[in-house]
């Protein structure tokens, strides 16, 4: 960013003398004499009355260094600003995370990444898949990390965890003893259209689990008649293990230790190969991931490799 013209006069200004001006600037007499005169010529207007040897500000001159020190002043903030993100001293990282993934994974992985990058300044965001898609293309976020329903061309997506959509039932009900195995499923395979008279809690139309869940039961040949529906899945887990019906759920959310009321919960695979959901870190095409970004990565992505097999142990 340079400023030259308005540091030439703002330093004629304080000094009021061109010889002074000349010797701060490391510039000739004659060479300032002549880059102001050019100054007022383009302006059209004098900054300077030359009364004797000194130069004394005109009106139009003094509003022309009010603004020109505004003009070095913000020069100089950016300069210094440029110069210690240049350097890795003052890094700004804007995270957007699922929301309903970041119950677990902040109180976690904030801590850590801030004691790794202590220079870094982090700024976190918690929203759903559609205002988190929509930060990144404002250029509000610089990554976010969410399970992903379409993947744009504008976009850059780093798998992280691809999650089975996992069907959930109380362990004692009466179907829920009519499992067997099937090779290359995690979870004990069972058949789904024995539940057709049961009361499936399914999360709002508009969530992006409802979609997968739907595609199960499509899957399956199954329309249940008797559906309920809430937004929170944590509630939905906890009422399948209190006996209130079956449901679906990504694996990855039962694994989550918070969630306390899982004690009597049956989970289950049901369709073959597996519908899954892929968790992704998401950012711009073109954009570079700074370090920060990166390592943040690699704990979400050990973070949850441990959820999961947490779950199947």
């Amino acid at each position: 960013m340079n400023l030259k013209e308005q540091l030439y006069v703002c330093t004629l200004a304080e000094s009021g003398s061109l010889t002074q001006a000349a010797k701060q600037l490391f510039i000739s007499q004659p060479a300032l004499s002549l880059y102001i005169s050019n100054l007022e010529n383009t302006l059209g207007a004098r900054l300077f009355d030359r009364i004797g040897k000194q130069f004394v500000l005109t009106q139009i001159g003094e509003l022309y260094v009010e603004t020109a020190a505004e003009m070095l002043r913000l020069k100089d903030h950016f300069d210094t600003e440029f110069s210690e993100i240049k350097n890795g001293q003052n890094e700004r990282l804007r995270v957007g995370m699922q929301d309903i993934r970041s119950h677990h994974l902040t109180p976690k992985v904030l801590p850590a990444i801030s004691t790794m990058y202590p220079k870094t300044k982090f700024l976190w965001f918690e929203d759903n898949y559609n205002p988190l898609e929509q930060k990144l293309l404002d250029n509000e976020l610089d990554i976010f990390f969410c399970n992903c329903k379409t993947l744009r061309k504008e976009f850059e997506y780093i798998p992280i965890l691809n999650d089975e959509i996992v069907f959930i039932t109380p362990k004692n009900h009466p179907l829920a003893l009519s499992t067997g195995t099937l090779p290359g499923h995690s979870f004990p395979w069972i058949d789904l259209t024995l539940f057709k008279d049961e009361r499936f809690i399914l999360t709002r139309e508009s969530q992006s689990l409802t979609q997968f869940s739907y595609q199960v039961l499509k899957a399956c040949g199954l329309a249940p008649k008797n559906i309920f529906n809430l937004k929170k899945i944590f509630n939905i887990i906890s009422l399948v293990n209190n006996g209130y019906g079956v449901g679906f759920s990504l694996a990855g959310y039962i694994s989550n230790k918070y969630i306390s009321t899982t004690n009597n919960l049956g989970i289950f695979s049901v369709v073959d190969p597996p519908i899954t959901a892929t968790f992704y870190a998401v950012y711009r095409k073109g954009h570079r991931l700074v370090p920060a970004a990166l390592s943040l990565i690699d704990m979400i992505r050990t973070l949850m490799d441990e959820q999961v097999h947490d779950l199947h142990s």
